[in-house]
């Protein structure tokens, strides 16, 4: 359980440490003049930072996104997976889920709590209370189709191998536009596509299918991520995408507690020259039940 007292104790300790000249703990940002100085280019222009994609996984806790978040001045926002086969198989683990997560405060607020959502029937398996609970929706289109064994097919895997690229594109595109139709409030990677395939991004993503994809994106009030460390989605959709109309999330998808490099968010900050009005309103977010 998160205890106040506890985490002033710790802020403190790792302040100390960062006078001292010593190394912080993983999960903080490096105090460096460069990380500092982005922020607050960011802050000038008005932007309330905030990374909505922090899973609580291999040592990530809600108190350390909650300390991140009072050190470096970029909002925390928590979420784990849910669907079968991952950490939050059904609605008993969600629940406890949001329990453990929602005692947490950083800044005297508690953190935004979220699913990253990963089958395609979640939405009529979740109980409606819970999605009433939750603050934002996360997917993305990375498993498609089914494996000769019949389970999901992760597209991520090294493995994947696509035939016709342009056949199974239509069926891509379809996906993606599936996705959206679903009560998300993020489409994290956008215009992700697996290994095989990578380097015919330009041929593959046209732009009639990326109008397609950012067209119903807007419609739904479905937000495009952009993670650090990811290639996805690339400036020409970013561009395009806020020439249409869409809104932005930024978020980190760790796999430990460790921090990531954000300079892929500074750099989309100055390419797309982001206003406040270009970013999804933490305090409004709530994904919409549509069945």
């Amino acid at each position: 359980m998160y205890r106040p007292a506890l985490a002033a104790l710790l802020a403190l300790l790792c302040s100390s440490a960062l006078r001292a000249g010593e190394e912080p703990p993983p999960y903080l940002y490096p105090a460096t003049q460069a990380f500092r100085q982005s922020v607050a280019e960011a802050h000038a222009r008005g932007l309330l930072l905030t990374d909505y994609h922090i899973h609580i996984r291999g040592g990530m806790t809600p108190e350390k996104a909650a300390l991140r978040q009072e050190a470096s001045g970029i909002r925390s926002a928590v979420l784990e997976n849910l669907g079968r086969d991952w950490p939050l198989s059904n609605n008993v683990a969600l629940a406890s889920f949001i329990d453990a997560c929602s005692h947490v405060r950083a800044d005297g607020r508690r953190l935004p709590v979220g699913v990253q959502v990963n089958d395609r029937d979640w939405h009529r398996q979740i109980d409606p209370a819970l999605l009433a609970r939750l603050d934002f929706v996360l997917a993305d289109t990375m498993i498609m189709g089914e494996t000769a064994d019949g389970r999901p097919r992760r597209l991520w895997l090294p493995d994947v191998t696509i035939d016709e690229p342009e056949v199974w594109m239509e069926a891509y595109l379809a996906h993606n536009l599936r996705i959206l139709d679903e009560p998300v409030s993020i489409l994290a990677n956008p215009t992700y596509l697996p290994p095989c395939i990578s380097n015919r991004y330009d041929e593959l993503w046209t732009e009639d299918r990326m109008r397609q994809v950012i067209a119903k994106a807007v419609a739904r009030g479905v937000a495009l991520e952009i993670q650090a460390g990811s290639a996805y989605p690339k400036p020409r959709f970013l561009k395009l995408a806020k020439h249409m109309g869409a809104k932005f999330t930024f978020g980190s998808n760790n796999f430990d507690d460790k921090v990531k490099d954000l300079s892929r968010w500074f750099e989309a900050i100055s390419l797309l020259d982001l206003r406040p009005g270009d970013l999804a309103l933490p305090d409004k977010y709530k994904p919409t039940r549509t069945d």
